[in-house]
């Protein structure tokens, strides 16, 4: 079955220390981009042709990442347990996109997050 992938993406700035890292043990910051792909099955496009709107999956993603923005990540509560490595940033990026979605879009699902903490650095979180 044909499947597209659509997405879109949203940026915000950051802080964090990552205790036992070498260097990033210290505060520092980074301009984080972030990419949502979701994923529509063929069998669920709308009579407009469309799979999801675009302005849905970038609303998605900015409110996923709103409450980062201009925050020191370790002080948040889903980085209290765990380190706020771009890896569980991906991953708690993802439950709150795969929420929204389910609520605004229950014919589609998140296939992927994409996260930037540099330009050369990227983790890609498939749940």
């Amino acid at each position: 079955m044909a499947v597209y992938l659509l997405s879109a993406e949203a940026t915000f700035s950051a802080a964090h220390t990552l205790p036992g890292v070498e260097v990033c043990d210290r505060l520092h910051g980074h301009d984080w981009r972030m990419r949502l792909t979701v994923r529509v099955e063929e069998s669920h496009m709308g009579e407009d042709a469309m799979g999801i709107d675009f302005r849905v999956i970038e609303d998605i993603a900015k409110h996923a990442v709103a409450d980062f923005d201009h925050r020191y990540l370790n002080d948040l509560e889903p980085f209290k347990n765990h380190s706020p490595t771009a890896e569980r940033l991906a991953q708690v990026i993802c439950t709150a996109a795969s929420r929204q979605l389910a609520a605004d879009a229950p014919h589609a699902s998140v296939e992927q997050v994409e996260l930037w903490e540099l330009p050369q650095y990227r983790v890609v979180y498939k749940p």
